[in-house]
């Protein structure tokens, strides 16, 4: 069985899956396992600088041009991570201090300043809290795809003429959208992913999203990480838009409408993702046990538990589980 090493993020990942279980049997790779990996990634043009964006990484040229479907909208199809690398980066490195987001491509150069949801004083007792620690709920619209804003994984979008699959590993989810034009239905069924149709707007696929489940939880929606969380009403109209201006990259906007807990629509910065480049950047399956390992919960410290439950550790911090 080839062990993958992708999955050491989620060994030491946010609060609110701090009790996960990775599937795979390790999650530290030994030092030969990173020297021959960074000397394939080096041969072969790849940014370099395994698990650390401090040594030697680029960002990725543009590609060739944008590939297109039969029709003539773009082919959004391939495997993405959420920055300009083609790879994995992240918070969980030694580096994570260092990670500047314009280094690491995140947002595509000119991109406006990400600005932060801004709510109606009486929702904040109701709507805004950190995610429970340790809880597995699904990700969700939009979540499945925000919340790699700290997680960092990939996720893989599958284009069909007439539909778009959304394929994320963690959390591990699945979302199929219309893309034909169809419009929503008047009474749809309540889901953590919710009801979506998809329209084309020139080059731009452009999804709306209803009938999201209140118990999705907004993660990095605006405001990055689990401890900055926030929940919605019934009311609540996710509206994503993708676009593909060259072949190693794709940009993902979110706008999410709620007028029972924001004064004002929220619209994300463009957020830029970059088509995976390593030949053996494949699929992996992760599960989340929502606490059920007894001797990680033992483990964790109490007042740790306490005070992120309580919200006490302040918006911006990290979200590790061994962070003071």
């Amino acid at each position: 069985m080839r062990e993958t090493t992708r999955w050491s993020r989620y060994c030491g990942g946010s609060a609110g899956v701090a009790l996960a279980v990775c599937t795979v049997f390790a999650c530290a790779p030994n030092a030969p396992e990173q020297e021959t990996k960074q000397e394939t990634q080096q041969e072969s043009g790849i940014p370099a600088g395994w698990f650390d964006p401090g040594l030697n990484t680029r960002l990725l040229p543009p590609g060739e041009a944008t590939p297109r479907m039969a029709d003539g909208h773009p082919d959004l199809s391939g495997r993405y991570y959420p920055n300009g690398l083609g790879r994995m980066i992240g918070s969980y490195t030694p580096a994570q201090d260092k990670l500047d987001p314009a280094a690491s491509g995140i947002y595509a150069p000119g991109t406006p300043t990400q600005v932060e949801p801004v709510f109606k004083p009486e929702t904040e007792k109701k709507y805004q809290y950190p995610t429970p620690y340790g809880i597995c709920a699904p990700g969700g619209t939009p979540t499945s795809i925000t919340t790699q804003r700290t997680e960092h994984g990939p996720m893989e979008l599958i284009q069909r003429p007439g539909v778009l699959w959304i394929l994320t590993e963690f959390p591990l989810a699945v979302r199929r959208i219309p893309t034909d034009g169809s419009p929503l239905p008047e009474d749809p069924d309540v889901s953590f992913s919710g009801t979506s149709a998809g329209r084309w707007e020139g080059d731009t696929l452009v999804v709306e999203t209803i009938a999201i489940d209140t118990r999705m939880r907004n993660i990095s929606v605006g405001r990055s990480g689990d401890r900055n969380a926030w929940t919605h009403s019934e009311q609540e109209r996710v509206i994503e838009r993708f676009s593909r201006p060259s072949k190693n990259f794709l940009t993902y906007q979110v706008t999410v409408h709620d007028p029972v807990v924001l004064t004002q629509p929220f619209s994300s910065a463009p957020w830029r993702w970059s088509l995976a480049q390593g030949p053996d950047d494949v699929w992996t399956e992760y599960l989340c046990t929502a606490n059920e390992d007894p001797a990680l919960f033992e483990k964790t410290d109490q007042k740790y538990k306490d005070s992120y439950d309580a919200g006490e550790l302040g918006r911006g911090a990290g979200d590790g589980p061994g962070e003071p």
